[in-house]
């Protein structure tokens, strides 16, 4: 009967090489799948800014035809134009300074005033911010 000749065992050292280094490329695989979705992420991003910079450009526009169309409904209405382009201006500086005034409120939210508090654990909760 022929002897079978019975494969060694690779060593305890050899099968740690051999795991650090699929770990080592499992790392890898995920630190390029990453690099790739955050391209493709940043493509998708440049476009939706690209048609935020549009969508913006048809609104002012739209704005400014609703303006001009009131300008021209008030001097048809035998308001002057002088008159009727300084109520228009005045409309648009008291609508950009309630807009302003309300950015300021929101501003303390961009702070992470939730993780902060947790982090420090002692400043207290205000009114509408979340526990």
């Amino acid at each position: 009967m022929p002897e079978m000749e019975i494969p060694e065992t690779p060593s305890l050292a050899l099968r740690a090489k051999a795991l650090l280094n699929d770990v080592r490329d499992l790392v890898s695989d995920h630190l390029e799948l990453a690099a790739l979705e955050a391209r493709r992420a940043r493509s998708g991003v440049a476009r939706m800014v690209g048609a935020a910079v549009v969508i913006s450009v048809l609104w002012v526009t739209a704005w400014l035809a609703l303006v001009a169309g009131a300008v021209v409904w008030a001097a048809s209405a035998g308001v002057p134009w002088a008159g009727a382009l300084a109520i228009a201006a005045l409309v648009n500086v008291i609508a950009g300074v309630a807009i302003a005034l309300w950015i300021r409120t929101q501003a303390g939210e961009l702070l992470f005033p939730a993780t902060l508090r947790q982090l420090r654990r002692d400043v207290p909760a205000t009114s509408g911010e979340i526990a």
